[in-house]
């Protein structure tokens, strides 16, 4: 796989797109019958905030669901957006050819670059081995250029192989498309890197601060669970740049309160949560999040609105195949779209921040080509001690889009698909712990002194 060294952007900056979503549009609209979508709705009006929202609609789609969403500046964005998750999805579960039928020892033997199945973090299936034969898939290395192998399991989505899968289950991280292989590529990398510092964010802000809080050893667990939280401050909405400053507003006239939260680890990228709270019905979801995750802080800002105006949009329609009433039973992969009839107020979305951040001073990133935006992330993934990001390029045929899966073995996902913590999240966890032993100690002494 080869990317382009440049791709302009076709306003100069901000999304990363090459051309107009009127291009999009004209190009992907002949070919929604062959993607198996035989509707597009607009649903924005559902609510009443008014932040464009649309439906693709694939009823014989293979996925769990068959209803898929866009959001946008503008209608005809929203519809773009919500085609192309389809299109994503319809790509993912196509029938492959696999690039080679062997063990992962069997590879290892011949010399052959492979990624094993426990480098990813999913949950592995218990009949996996590593004398196992499975499917592979040929992927394309970002950050060495070089050609390595993945588990087709990992590349595909509920697609259906020869042999039993090696992962318990499938998920969509890191499953993109785009008018290109460089937009994909750039729509996958803000994705992994998004889920990674929501995983973080949540065992830190509220899984730790709740440890802490049932432990009664410390005098000092309100001023320690304080700290955790401004680890993740919230942003003064007064200060947010233009494009998200306007669809605030919009939230405010619909007489609903907006918190941005800025959720930007030690990767370094711009990623911020966007959320609201509405005491609806008892069979109706009370809280809804939006997250984005963009070299461009008003990009991943914007994003994060708009997403969590389509939860609450796509929650009225009602007609998600995923969505549970508050109090079902889900299986804990499926969490993440749980709903909730209650507010927990001391989770890390909504409980209030001491400390407030001037949305003009958080580090932004703007660059005119979609390839610059790509070797920002590239870089900071390898700054962190990345190793790999391996893209499997799944691009339909007779379509004219690009769809890829990236995979990027040591970037958590947990937050997203309860399955498995690694590395990066037991030792952001570790320090976190030092840190706050270390605030109780220094508090004890002023006490003492």
């Amino acid at each position: 796989m080869k990317l382009r060294t440049h791709v302009p952007k076709v306003n100069g900056h901000g999304v990363h797109r090459e051309i107009t979503a009127e291009e999009t549009w004209s190009r992907v609209e002949p070919h929604l019958l062959r993607a198996g979508i035989t509707r597009v709705a607009d649903i924005t009006w559902l609510d009443r905030i008014g932040i464009p929202v649309y439906n693709a609609i694939s009823p014989r789609s293979n996925d769990i669901i068959s209803v898929y969403n866009g959001k946008g500046m503008t209608p005809l964005q929203a519809k773009t957006s919500a085609v192309m998750e389809a299109m994503e999805r319809f790509s993912a579960w196509l029938p492959r050819m696999p690039a080679v039928i062997a063990s992962y020892r069997e590879l290892r033997a011949e010399g052959r670059s492979a990624m094993h199945p426990a480098e990813y973090l999913l949950e592995p299936a218990p009949h996996y081995s590593d004398d196992l034969p499975i499917s592979w898939a040929q992927g394309h290395d970002l950050l060495s250029g070089e050609p390595v192998l993945v588990p087709q399991d990992a590349a595909g989505y509920v697609a259906k192989y020869h042999e039993a899968p090696c992962y318990r289950i499938t998920t969509t991280n890191g499953l993109a498309s785009g008018n290109s292989l460089e937009e994909a590529v750039c729509h996958a990398l803000c994705e992994v890197i998004e889920r990674d510092a929501i995983t973080i964010s949540e065992l830190l802000s509220t899984k730790l601060g709740r440890v802490l809080e049932g432990d009664d050893r410390s005098e000092h667990t309100s001023a320690i669970t304080g700290w955790l939280k401004e680890q993740h401050p919230h942003v003064d909405i007064g200060t947010l740049p233009p494009r998200a400053k306007d669809l605030v507003a919009r939230v405010h006239e619909a007489r609903l309160e907006m918190r941005v939260v800025q959720l930007t680890n030690d990767i370094g990228v711009p990623t911020f949560a966007a959320a609201t709270t509405e005491a609806l019905t008892a069979t109706s979801a009370h809280n809804h999040a939006g997250f984005g995750t963009h070299p461009d802080a008003e990009v991943a800002i914007v994003r994060a609105i708009s997403e969590c105006a389509q939860g609450r949009a796509v929650d009225i329609q009602a007609m998600r195949e995923d969505i549970s009433l508050p109090g079902t039973k889900v299986p804990k992969h499926m969490l993440h779209v749980h709903r909730s009839a209650t507010v927990d107020e001391n989770g890390w979305l909504w409980k209030p921040s001491g400390k407030i951040l001037d949305a003009r001073e958080i580090p932004s990133y703007r660059h005119g080509d979609v390839m610059d935006d790509v070797r920002f992330m590239l870089d900071r993934l390898r700054a962190i001690g990345m190793t790999r990001a391996i893209v499997v390029d799944l691009s339909p045929p007779q379509i004219p889009v690009s769809v890829v899966r990236l995979l990027v073995p040591g970037l958590e996902s947990w937050g997203v698909d309860h399955s498995r913590l690694g590395r990066r999240a037991a030792t952001a966890w570790n320090r976190a712990v030092r840190t706050a032993a270390e605030l109780d100690r220094r508090l004890s002494l002023a006490e003492a002194g």
